[in-house]
């Protein structure tokens, strides 16, 4: 990633440029994280639903043994789904200030 100071159309357009590209690599990386998010989610919520009904008691007493149980499933695959996510919305709102830079300076 480059220090552009954004003075100019041209220095715009590159910046933008490089943005494009960063978010295209981003998206197939956030598509594979969140299907792995997703199936872990999924897994996480099966395992609860075992451990719930094998759990003895009242039932807010087995919710709760079958939260305990499944608290630590599925924490990195969202973590990372999460933090990709998060990373293409920094880059997108870049992408619309560069565009209404651009504008700006297309006026001035």
């Amino acid at each position: 990633m480059t220090t552009a100071t954004l003075s100019d159309p041209a220095s715009v357009q590159i910046r933008l440029e490089e943005i494009d590209g960063e978010l295209a690599i981003l998206q197939n990386d956030l598509e594979d994280a969140a299907l792995t998010w997703f199936k872990a989610k999924k897994n996480r919520e099966q395992a609860h639903a075992a451990a719930f009904i094998a759990a003895e008691g009242p039932v807010a007493e087995r919710t709760a043994k079958a939260d305990l149980a499944m608290a630590g499933l599925g924490i990195a695959e969202e973590a990372c789904y999460e933090a990709l996510k998060a990373k293409s919305r920094v880059l997108e709102a870049r992408a619309s200030i560069g565009m209404s830079i651009l504008r700006s300076q297309g006026r001035s």
